[in-house]
């Protein structure tokens, strides 16, 4: 992969993980939106750069890479943005949506919340990584399936590839 290519998942990656973040201190939206970072993130990056043709996963390797990539940045800024907006609404409003989190970002070390969000940036890697896996496999299964339906658009498809190169 190129540096273009991962730059562009590096910023949609925070991206999406800053939006999440900000969204989970909702009552009863937090668990969906940590659940979205675990395990959705990677195939939601990954099916918005191949839409926009500016990713094509080539090999299981580019898709395990790229999908630990936004897993692991992802939650990065899931963590950061769950943790500012958190300690906002606990010091500054005096409410607390997960008395257990809101105790521990107050209370604790820096260095304990440090490694909490490093642990949960290699476990949201690790799914992601298996997401983003399934996702290129799902993605060339139904490319095969489509191009078995309609053989006059395979020849097409390549050669417009070919003179594109």
């Amino acid at each position: 992969m190129d540096k273009f290519i991962i730059k562009n998942i590096v910023i949609l990656s925070l991206i999406l993980g800053a939006i999440l973040g900000v969204l989970a201190p909702i009552p009863f939206v937090g668990g969906i939106m940590l659940f979205c970072v675990l395990l959705l993130a990677a195939p939601a990056v990954v099916l918005y750069l191949i839409m926009d043709s500016k990713l094509d996963l080539t090999t299981p390797k580019d898709s395990i890479i790229s999908g630990a990539l936004i897993g692991f940045c992802a939650d990065l800024t899931f963590a950061a943005c769950y943790s500012i907006v958190m300690l906002i609404l606990a010091k500054g409003f005096h409410y607390t949506p997960n008395f257990f989190l809101t105790a521990m970002l107050t209370h604790s070390p820096i260095w304990l919340v440090l490694l909490f969000i490093i642990f949960l940036g290699i476990l949201c890697a690790t799914t992601n990584a298996f997401s983003g896996f399934t996702t290129f496999y799902i993605i060339n299964f139904i490319r095969d399936t489509y191009e078995k339906q309609h053989p006059e658009l395979k020849n097409q498809t390549n050669k417009n590839f070919t003179e594109y190169k």
